[in-house]
């Protein structure tokens, strides 16, 4: 299952390869989707829709009491001792764990859909699409525990080629029922809802293909079940470390757009949604680079190379300070053209509200850094201790008082100012892979930066004009192009020092 023999730089090279050949493939299908759909909706619907999905992602936290993603810990180290009857095992604790957990979840939501679309959701003109969209879901929750067991085995085993095959899969056909749906005329919240479960139907069949033919049939199906309460309790006290994590992670993720709906409304989540969608697109390219750490920072404390660890964090956090205030910058400057262009002139305020939190990106950029090299490392526990300070002192406390003060903006402000105290305990976990800051490197580029976003702001901005999103799209376009060359031939002599240094790190 796992490719034992396999170079370090092998690994980093075929991982990454498929990570950022499905991120460029994926994320601009997803996109497309949100676009038609900003376009075919109101402001209003879009928030039930999205804040309905938000909610099934925050209920999936405890479908199975986290056993299935504690697997990602324990299925590598049964493939290396070759001991299969122990990951079947594991398996089928996890798949009994989430049944009983997952029906009474799916019963209260079933049955509490028509109090919470007036209650919670406040969709007073919509109370019948948004009590439809619920029971939907419901659907997509039961059907999406059945996606997570084969999920969780491709991504311990490390195989991201068949992740992500799966997640376009998925990703096409949701795609071909919204432009069924677009084409025939037939757009509305109820149908549009039901895209969801089709692409979910799509993702199972094509995943579960996959795990039979290349891993049930050759190393499953002939061992047998083992029994042991040893095994489950080693597996469900570790699963309840990660649920624990996971557990304020997801509330974390999800806290702000659940305070939203309930506080502000609909119209309030539908520009909050959008303006999500604008602020996560440079994550399209950094989150594929932060996944590298996986099997490099494991392989690397496996053999206790602290050295080469502190060298890799160095590195990141160098040139990561640099692109986040690039992205940052021109974003700020463009914020309410993207938000044109992606999702239409009534969306534009999700332009506006971008403006109030793109520059402390930079401190999630940084942080993910931290929480991969500790999840790596083994300390998970410090993870969640730093998790848990962070959503009771800081994220929900800032969201309510900023919520009333600034209305939706105030919650993107309270979010990432949020950032900034985690990313200094995270930081202070990791005070033993101590590194030395470049601030000559970050000034002398903060200075460049600065210059180049006024440059444009007062002399091309001006001439920047909403009257076609064609044409706009292709004047950013441009600028980016000019911009990121700009960056990457005043930092030329730098970029070569970073290709010799990740090709020393993937020497074996």
């Amino acid at each position: 299952m796992l490719e034992k023999n396999e170079t370090l730089g092998e690994k980093f090279i075929k991982r990454w390869f498929w990570l950022y050949l499905f991120s460029f493939v994926v994320g601009p299908i997803w996109y497309i989707i949100k676009i038609i759909l900003s376009h075919d909706l109101s402001v209003e619907e879009i928030g039930i829709l999205y804040w309905i999905v938000s909610l099934i992602w925050l209920l999936t936290v405890y479908h199975d009491l986290w056993l299935t993603e504690a697997l990602n810990f324990f299925l590598p180290k049964y493939i290396v001792e070759n001991n299969y009857s122990k990951f079947k095992s594991a398996l089928a604790y996890a798949i009994l764990a989430q049944i009983p957990t997952s029906l009474f979840i799916w019963w209260l939501l079933y049955f509490t859909s028509d109090y919470l679309a007036v209650n919670y959701f406040h969709a007073k003109e919509l109370v019948s699409e948004t009590q439809y969209v619920l029971k939907v879901f419901c659907l997509f929750f039961i059907w999406m525990n059945l996606f997570q067991i084969v999920n969780t085995v491709f991504w311990a085993t490390q195989n991201t080629k068949f992740q992500k095959w799966s997640e376009f899969v998925r990703m096409i056909a949701i795609l071909v029922f919204t432009l069924f749906f677009w084409y025939s005329g037939i757009w509305t919240l109820q149908n549009y809802s039901w895209t969801w479960i089709f692409g979910l139907i799509f993702w199972i069949t094509f995943s579960y293909v996959l795990f039979y033919i290349k891993y049930y049939k050759t190393y499953l199906k002939w061992v047998k079940i083992i029994w042991d309460k040893i095994l489950f309790k080693e597996i469900f006290s570790y699963a309840l470390w990660v649920l624990l994590a996971a557990n304020v992670w997801m509330i974390l993720s999800q806290v702000d757009m659940q305070l939203i709906i309930y506080l502000l409304g609909p119209k309030s989540a539908g520009y909050y949604t959008n303006y999500l969608s604008i602020i996560w697109i440079p994550f399209l390219v950094i989150t594929p680079i932060i996944w590298f750490l996986f099997p490099v920072i494991s392989e690397l404390n496996s053999h206790n190379n602290l050295e080469k660890i502190k060298i890799i964090r160095s590195i990141f956090y160098k040139y990561f300070w640099v692109i986040a205030l690039a992205v940052s910058g021109l974003m700020f400057v463009f914020s309410e053209q993207i938000a044109f262009i992606l999702f239409w002139n009534k969306f534009i305020f999700s332009g506006t509200i971008l403006k109030y939190s793109i520059f402390f990106m930079i401190f999630n950029f940084l942080l993910q850094i931290n929480f991969q090299i500790l999840a790596w490392i083994w300390r998970i526990k410090d993870r969640v201790k730093i998790l848990w300070i962070w959503l009771i002192v800081f994220n929900i406390p800032l969201n309510l008082i900023l919520i009333k003060l600034m209305w939706v903006e105030g919650s993107s402000l309270a979010v990432w100012l949020s950032w900034i105290p985690v990313f200094y305990l995270s930081n202070k976990a990791l005070k033993t892979y101590h590194i030395t800051f470049d601030y000559k490197f970050f000034i002398r580029n903060l200075i460049a930066i600065i210059f180049l976003n006024l440059w444009i702001r007062s002399l091309i901005l001006p001439y920047f004009w909403f009257s076609s999103r064609l044409n706009s799209l292709v004047f950013i376009l441009l600028i980016w192009f000019f911009y990121i060359i700009t960056i990457w031939i005043f930092n030329l002599k730098e970029f070569k020092i970073f290709i010799q240094e990740i090709k020393k790190i993937l020497k074996k």
